[in-house]
C-alpha cells in the first residue's frame, strides 16, 4: 500500500487560501460595520451633548432678565424687555463673560441664512455692555447690537425659526400666552421657546420663569 506523503496538495492549499481570504473579508466587513456604528453613535452623542449645553445656556439666559425701568422714544416708561415671536431683548448679568457687576444688553434672535440647500435659520446671541439712555429706540438698539455687539451662534441649519411666547396676566387676572411683550410695566411670568416642528424630536420645548418673576406663577389668580 502506498503511503500518502506529508504536506498539503495544491487543491488543499487553494481551498485553505480561499477560506482564509473569506474569513479576512468577513472580519473586515464586521470591523467596518462596527466602526460605522461606533461613529454614528458618537455623532448622536455629540449632538445630544450640544443640544443639552445649548438648552442649558438658553435656560440660564432666559432666567436672567433684570427688572429695570427705561423710557422709549415715545415717552413710554416700561421694563427693559422687548419680545416678539422671533426675538427677545433684555438686560442681564453675564457672569460667563466677567465677574464684575456689569449689566449687558442681551439679544436672542433668529437670523435667516441663505445656504446651498435654501433658506435656513440660526439662533444667535448678541450682547454688549448696558448703557442708560434718555430715550430708547428698540430698533436702533437691535441694529447697534448687530453692528457693535459680541455674538455667538447657538444653533444653526434650522428649517424654520424657533418661536418665543410670553405668559402674562390679563386685566381680569387670568394667565394668557402672548406672541409679543412690548411696552410692559413688568417682566412676563414665563417665557416659552418652541423649536421648529421638524426638530421637536430630541429637542425639548423650554419653559422658563425669570428669576425676578419666579413667585408670580404661584400667585393666586
Amino acid at each position: 500500500m502506498t503511503c500518502r506523503p506529508w504536506g498539503f496538495t495544491l487543491i488543499e492549499l487553494l481551498v485553505a487560501m480561499m477560506l482564509a481570504g473569506l474569513l479576512a473579508m468577513l472580519a473586515y466587513g464586521g470591523l467596518h460595520v462596527a466602526l460605522r456604528s461606533w461613529s454614528s453613535t458618537e455623532l448622536r452623542q455629540q449632538e445630544m451633548e450640544r443640544s443639552y449645553l445649548t438648552q442649558s445656556l438658553l435656560r440660564r439666559l432666559l432666567e436672567s432678565p433684570q427688572e429695570l425701568s427705561v423710557n422709549d422714544d415715545e415717552g413710554m416708561q416700561q421694563v427693559a424687555f422687548f419680545g416678539d415671536e422671533e426675538q427677545v431683548i433684555f438686560v442681564a448679568y453675564l457672569p460667563a463673560l466677567d465677574n464684575d457687576e456689569q449689566l449687558y444688553w442681551v439679544h436672542l434672535l433668529q437670523d435667516k441664512q441663505v445656504t446651498a440647500k435654501g433658506l435656513a435659520w440660526q439662533l444667535e446671541l448678541r450682547y454688549m455692555p448696558f448703557v442708560e439712555m434718555e430715550e430708547l429706540n428698540w430698533t436702533l438698539l437691535a441694529d447697534t447690537l448687530a453692528s457693535e455687539g459680541g455674538r455667538k451662534v447657538l444653533t444653526e441649519g434650522l428649517p424654520r425659526a424657533w418661536n418665543f411666547a410670553y405668559l402674562g396676566r390679563r386685566d381680569d387676572g387670568e394667565l394668557e400666552w402672548q406672541s409679543q411683550w412690548q411696552q410692559q410695566s413688568g417682566l412676563p411670568v414665563l417665557l416659552r421657546l418652541t423649536p421648529p416642528r421638524q426638530r421637536k424630536a430630541g429637542v425639548a420645548e423650554l419653559l422658563v420663569a425669570p428669576r425676578d418673576m419666579a413667585y408670580a406663577i404661584f400667585r393666586s389668580r
